[in-house]
């Protein structure tokens, strides 16, 4: 008797299992607006990358060089420097002038960190709730 309750409740089991695990309400996307309706969807749950903004610092780097002069075609051949006047200097110093740019500190929601350069400065403080997208750092509006 015990042995046959066991194999009705198996064979009911396996039976039933298939039919009870379907949904019927599943719709699976067929075409290309399906897709795209999926896409367009907003996503629930938590940000993935959204974090804390936790520090900021400004980092200097080198203007990029100016090419060395070209190898003399005959060594008997001797150049001189010709002096510029007006905007002529001032861009040329300016080429050389360096650059400043600002490295963004984010501790993810998962504990993970990301250092994220920009060239302006930012609008975000630490402490922030920020967002990554595309490379630059935006305050969360939520």
């Amino acid at each position: 008797m015990p042995y046959t309750r066991a194999l009705v409740a198996i064979v009911l089991a396996i039976v039933v299992a298939p039919w009870s695990l379907a949904q019927s309400s599943l719709k699976l996307p067929s075409g290309d607006d399906d897709y795209r309706e999926l896409i367009e969807q907003p996503r629930s749950g938590p940000c993935e990358r959204c974090g804390v903004v936790t520090a900021i610092r400004q980092q200097t780097h080198e203007g990029p060089r100016q090419r060395p002069p070209a190898p003399a075609i005959a060594p008997s051949l001797v150049t001189a420097p010709i002096i510029g006047t007006g905007s002529v200097v001032e861009d040329a110093r300016q080429v050389n002038a360096p650059l400043l740019s600002y490295v963004v500190t984010v501790r993810y929601e998962d504990g993970t960190y990301a250092f994220i350069e920009q060239h302006d400065e930012p609008t975000v403080r630490k402490g922030d709730r920020v967002r990554v997208v595309d490379g630059r750092v935006e305050l969360r509006s939520d």
